[in-house]
């Protein structure tokens, strides 16, 4: 047996037609949360999809289940992203789209698993870490193996979220 590329769930990410409903039901009949919504677009995030750049545009609702596991919703904006794509191909029912596994190495657990023949999804980077940094993602298609896309990132050193569009339940 090989050793394992991944250490930990860092978050699993569902896409849905509108996150604002999801976060609700997520919070107000299960109780998990408190949520947090984002909104994606060029001017913080650049991406490559299927080896060609893309502009597109998200909403994004995080929360942290457990100590180190979070659930990430993703609401598409437009018709150019591998959620939207993967919606269409779904019906338009929210489903879980990928999960992010931790990696020691960003560089290294990538060139294991293009080594093991897996296609690049999309790749992307984006900003809020220190000055001239970003951080890293990478999706890799691997449904046929294990049912889904697996995600491998880095974050910038000193990487801190931004300020929320809107937090729920808000926080008193």
């Amino acid at each position: 047996m090989p050793d394992p590329i991944f250490s930990a769930i860092n978050h699993l990410c569902v896409v849905t037609r509108d996150v604002d409903r999801a976060v609700r039901v997520w919070a107000d009949k299960y109780g998990v949360g408190p949520w947090r919504v984002y909104t994606y677009e060029t001017s913080n995030i650049a991406a490559s999809v299927d080896g060609a750049p893309v502009e597109f545009a998200m909403r994004v609702g995080l929360c942290h289940l457990g100590a180190t596991t979070r659930i990430e919703i993703i609401q598409p904006l437009d018709d150019r992203s591998p959620y939207a794509r993967s919606l269409v191909e779904r019906g338009d029912a929210d489903h879980l789209h990928h999960v992010r596994l931790d990696v020691a190495d960003h560089d290294v657990a990538l060139g294991r698993l293009q080594g093991l023949g897996l296609d690049t999804i999309m790749s992307g980077r984006f900003e809020g870490g220190e000055p001239g940094t970003s951080s890293r993602a990478t999706y890799l298609a691997t449904q046929d193996d294990v049912g889904f896309i697996i995600e491998v990132a880095d974050l910038a050193p000193g990487f801190v979220m931004p300020e929320p569009d809107y937090v729920h339940p808000a926080e008193a």
